[in-house]
């Protein structure tokens, strides 16, 4: 008995010790618990507030870039004469394009012109006296330029809260400036997406309530007290712990996340305490309540069941963190063996696709879903091929849109596949978000600036066109008046009289076409009074792309990319207008950052030649980034246009970079040209003419003898009967043999006629009916004759720009003469090729065409 009692003592024992093992290892568990759950939710609550932060960010930008749009406007009517109504007129159509956009209410566009306010909302009373006072308008002229956002204050005849936007004109004391209603929820469209039960606060540098979203009814005075109760726990850090909270107006404990934004604002997010434990009721505190209880029939086995269950559950939990409620679809993909588990339905893949299985039954039951035009990029991107790479790659985020079918139709969907080596090495998370509103509201903000483009690139051409037109126009009369006036004297030393008058007739049919156009220039010129171009200064170049080059090197260098620069200038000062230089290069470095992973190198190179009387510079930013398919590349230079493509990182942004990067090139008479291979990387080369800054260098002259025209046969193509005539006339003055042609495909065959080798050189003029100088040098350069590839073919044009000489060069024309001719540059251009082309049969290769940096004019 004493043993048996001995023995249910010594089991009491045993079993209270076990019971309060039991009890103290449920403490610790629920404790552990809790405190996990408090710091996860702490992460997610200060991710999801930066992601707020930067989204407000982002709307401040997007009305920054509209202000700048308004300002070059602006700048351009008060350029072409524009009063202060005209002004007026487009303010108010700006303001209504943006009211439809982004909502009524939310902003107020205005501008100081000639000393008066121009209103698009015109407002009641007159502030004309008292705006050179206010902030706006004097950081504004300080700034010079760039923009400037001011801080929040009351209005004064609204009497709401708004911050203002301005920017000096061109013009010296005007201003544009938007007024922003920080309280207008069109501001704050994030929201929307605001859990429940949380609470949003926005608070400026002073710690003044900006804007505020609670379930509370109470006015602006007591929100402020709140607001400032919490704005003195973040700063000495008593609220900010992961178990910090504090007691709102119904006495719930709240838990605070927060995120200072970069112009000093502050952004607040709280939520309940007991939304983030679950509730009292917490069914996995409950659940190892029972198995504690279970601990005293079986505890070994029940703590290897609580053991596997809470690894499940841990890494079941940190995928929900990762992914979030935001995504209609979750699957998880088992790299290894090739199947998916699906974590999360989409309603219209029930009954269809079995909750796992192999990855290929996914994706076969995607492509009756997905857009036929997009499903190859989706398949080829997310392959489990393309995946393991990814991961062997040590990318953890890749994804991009394309369009899939509901029930309702094709709707816009975001797809992303997330790793982490840590959680689950072998498998990767795909996820589907619904995007067809982002996608919606991403349209309607760009249609206003899509039309303000189309007006500034129309512009652009027409000026592009109209000095084309006038420069053809104008030396095909000079041409025949210099050519007529040799003739004449030619004429009038033989004493051959009744030549000499009809050449001066001839000069005098062509002046006054001369004059005539002239005078309709003048008369263009006055209509256009005001009208601006470029600002030429002396720069030095060299130290302006070391510059820019600067401002990207540590940004590059932590994105772990590798940046070299090259720069090689025999002349290093130039004129030249060095902001929209600066912006041109800007904006090449940026899209190369943007679209090159870690590890990729960019590359940006820079060299100087000759060119006429002064030298061009050749700018190259190249990448080994993601390249471009040949498609894009055709569309490359329109507004907005962008590739859908996959990448590892989210590219923002509103899609105008490279059609700027065109019109600015234009404007300095450059060029532009891309080449691009998808996966393999984009190189870009931007050729500039400028001027040296100093005195320019003088021409050595050619102290080469005068090329002999003797017994040379000339091809001279042109369509205007005097040019031909004159031509003709030149060149049988000097010794050749002259064949002639109206257009180009008599050209063609005035060629073929003769012998080969008879004709020595071509003389082409491009703008031809029936075939152009291109497409006739395209042709006799194609025949099967032994004298077709090395024949001499000059371009005789009026064309002169470099995208004209860049044309004949592409065509396989040797050199370009500008009408008027000059018969002795004509010679030394003629000595030279002559000279090519026989040291071409010597070593049985025709000569190289010259480039049309090499060329002589």
């Amino acid at each position: 008995m004493k043993m048996r009692r001995e023995r249910h003592w010594i089991s009491l024992v045993l079993s209270g010790a076990l019971l309060v093992f039991v009890a103290a290892l449920l403490a610790v568990t629920v404790a552990l618990v809790r405190t996990k759950l408090l710091k996860n939710a702490q992460d997610f609550g200060m991710a999801l507030v930066q992601s707020y932060a930067i989204e407000e960010a982002m709307n401040i930008e997007n009305l920054k870039t509209s202000v700048r749009i308004a300002s070059q406007y602006v700048d351009e009517i008060v350029k072409d004469g524009g009063d202060p109504g005209q002004v007026q007129q487009w303010l108010a159509g700006y303001f209504r394009k943006m009211a439809d956009t982004i909502g009524e209410g939310l902003i107020d566009i205005y501008a100081v012109v000639d000393g008066g306010i121009v209103a698009a909302n015109p407002w009641e009373g007159d502030l004309d006296d008292d705006f050179r006072q206010s902030e706006w308008y004097t950081e504004a002229i300080q700034a010079d330029g760039e923009l400037v956002c001011g801080e929040v204050y009351t209005d004064a005849i609204t009497d709401q809260m708004i911050f203002t936007i301005s920017v000096a004109l061109e013009d010296e004391g005007n201003v544009l400036a938007m007024d922003v209603f920080v309280q207008n929820p069109q501001l704050h469209t994030t929201l929307n997406t605001l859990p429940e039960n949380f609470s949003y606060y926005l608070c400026d540098r002073s710690g003044d309530l900006l804007y505020a979203s609670t379930i509370w009814q109470i006015d602006t005075e007591q929100l402020q007290k709140f607001v400032t109760y919490m704005l003195d726990g973040i700063e000495d850090g008593s609220l900010t712990g992961y178990d910090s909270f504090f007691n709102d107006r119904s006495g719930v404990p709240r838990s605070l996340y927060y995120h200072h934004m970069e112009n000093g604002w502050t952004v607040i997010i709280t939520t309940p305490v007991r939304d983030i434990l679950m509730g009292e009721t917490n069914a996995f505190v409950v659940f190892i309540g029972a198995i504690a209880l279970g601990l005293f029939l079986l505890l070994a086995f029940f703590t290897i069941q609580d053991f596997l269950h809470s690894r499940s559950m841990r890494i079941a939990n940190r995928t929900a963190q990762l992914l979030g409620d935001s995504f209609y679809a979750i699957y998880r993909v088992n790299l290894k063996n090739e199947t998916y588990k699906a974590l999360k339905y989409h309603e219209s893949m029930k009954g269809v696709l079995p909750p796992r299985g192999n990855y290929s039954l996914l994706m076969e039951t995607m492509s009756k879903v997905v857009r036929p035009s997009t499903f190859q990029a989706v398949e080829t991107s997310f392959s489990i091929e393309n995946m393991r790479q990814r991961v062997h790659q040590g990318i953890t985020d890749y994804g991009g849109d394309f369009q899939r079918q509901f029930a309702s139709g094709y709707r816009w969907v975001n797809i992303h596949s997330l790793y982490n080596e840590e959680l689950a090495p072998d498998e990767v998370i795909l996820c589907f978000r619904d995007v067809e509103d982002e996608k919606k509201r991403s349209m309607q903000h760009t249609a206003v600036l899509q039309a303000a483009l189309d007006a500034a690139r129309k512009s652009a051409k027409d000026r592009s066109d109209f000095f084309s037109r006038m420069s053809h126009d104008m030396r095909t009369p000079l041409n025949a008046i210099l050519g007529c006036c040799n003739l004449a004297q030619r004429s009038l030393n033989e004493g051959d009289a009744h030549q000499t008058q009809d050449y001066l007739g001839k000069i005098s049919f062509a002046g006054n076409q001369l004059l005539d156009l002239v005078n309709d220039i003048l008369e263009l010129s006055r209509m256009e009074a005001g009208k601006g171009g470029l600002d030429q200064k002396p720069m030095d170049l060299c130290r302006l792309l070391n510059d820019t080059a600067d401002l990207f090197r540590d940004q590059l260098r932590e994105a772990g990319k590798i940046f070299e620069v090259s720069i090689q200038f025999e002349q290093n000062e130039v004129l030249g207008d060095e902001k929209k230089i600066n912006q041109i290069l800007n904006n090449l470095l940026s899209n190369a950052a943007k679209y090159t992973n870690q590890g990729d190198t960019i590359r940006l190179e820079a060299r100087q030649f000759r060119f006429h009387h002064n030298s061009k510079y050749q700018v190259v930013v190249e990448d080994t980034g993601i390249g471009m398919s040949e498609e894009f590349q055709e569309h490359l230079f329109d507004p907005y246009a962008r590739e859908t493509s996959f990448s590892a990182h989210p590219v923002l942004g509103s899609g105008l970079g490279m059609s700027i990067v065109k019109i600015l090139v234009q404007q300095m008479s450059g060029e532009i040209s891309v080449e691009s291979k998808l996966g393999e990387g984009t190189r870009i080369t931007v050729t500039l003419p400028f001027a040296p800054a100093g005195n320019p260098v003088a021409k050595e002259e050619d102290e080469s003898p005068a090329f002999c025209w003797e017994g040379r046969c000339v091809l001279v193509a042109e369509d205007n009967e005097l040019n031909r005539e004159m031509a003709t006339a030149m060149l049988e003055q000097m010794g050749a043999r002259v064949i002639t042609a109206d257009n180009g495909a008599h050209a063609v065959e005035a060629f073929l006629a003769q012998p080969e080798g008879v004709i020595d050189a071509v003389l082409m003029d491009m703008q031809m009916p029936v075939m152009d100088g291109c497409e006739a040098t395209r042709a006799i350069r194609g025949l099967s004759r032994s004298d077709a590839a090395d024949v001499p073919i000059i371009a005789v044009t009026a064309n002169v720009f470099s995208e004209d000489v860049d044309r004949t060069m592409r065509a396989g024309m040797n050199s370009h003469i500008p009408k008027p001719v000059d018969m002795a540059v004509l010679g030394r251009v003629m000595q030279r090729l002559m000279a090519e082309r026989e040291r071409g049969k010597g070593s049985g290769r025709a000569p190289q065409d010259k480039t049309a940096e090499e060329m002589e004019t």
